[in-house]
């Protein structure tokens, strides 16, 4: 078994687009602070995320054999590669994980909150494009515990030459505690949930309403939690059929 996260992050050289290997040593730190029990990854691709995350599960004090990784992907394959099953580096870079793992293709941040009743820390990592990234967020707050922190990826996007800005606007807005990476890290930040979902509403409806839309969702994939009504009642007018 290796005995660092270093040593076991070696994507594929088929794998494209995955996190750094301080972006995994950031996550692997909030991790390691928060002692999860049950952890929500939105947003799989080839996998190489999921094998860090399984990996710092496996660090904790019973070793991962309480711990469990819901990933999920509206996709069966990954984006770039067709021939390629999400999550399919897991099986090279890390295939003696001790954590349960529940890959989910063909789910994504809305769906799993009819199947998973509480996660204790997330990690968003999925369509980049405004307002995905708030809508992900939103989804998983309903399920996640109180406080509890949710890891964004992709929070200086632009600044490497992809202009998706869902990240990084949601980052700079969150009024709560928030962290970002430093150095090799400075595209994954973490952020904490209040205590009351409905503190995040006033900021929520200042994204849906001050920023410019890069993507359009489709109503069906806006059923936010009652509790966030009042976003919903911003987005409507404007979703696809």
């Amino acid at each position: 078994m290796p005995k660092t996260l270093r040593a076991m992050y070696r994507p594929p050289a088929w794998s494209t687009g995955h996190c750094s290997t301080e972006d995994v040593e950031f996550l692997e730190s909030c991790i390691g602070a928060q002692d999860p029990n049950v952890v929500l990854e939105v947003g799989v691709a080839a996998g190489a995320s999921s094998a860090a995350l399984l990996w710092a599960l496996d660090q904790l004090p019973d070793g991962g054999a309480a711990r469990v990784l819901y990933s999920v992907d509206l996709a069966s394959a990954c984006y770039f590669n067709p021939h390629r099953a999400i999550g399919a580096a897991v099986a090279e870079m890390y295939p003696a994980y001790r954590a349960r793992w529940e890959l989910r293709p063909g789910s994504d941040a809305r769906r799993i909150r009819a199947e998973v009743p509480i996660v204790d820390f997330a990690f968003v990592d999925a369509n980049h494009s405004h307002p995905w990234p708030l809508l992900d967020v939103l989804h998983v707050a309903s399920i996640l515990r109180p406080r509890a922190w949710i890891a964004l990826h992709d929070i200086v996007l632009p600044q490497l030459g992809y202009p998706h800005y869902g990240a990084q606007w949601l980052f700079e807005a969150w009024p709560f505690g928030k962290q970002r990476g430093a150095g090799g890290a400075k595209n994954i930040g973490v952020v904490e949930l209040p205590r009351a979902l409905a503190d995040l509403v006033p900021t929520a409806v200042m994204l849906v309403r001050d920023r410019a839309w890069e993507a359009t969702p489709r109503a069906d994939d806006v059923d936010l939690a009652p509790v966030f009504a009042e976003v919903t009642a911003e987005l409507a007018p404007r979703l696809r059929p």
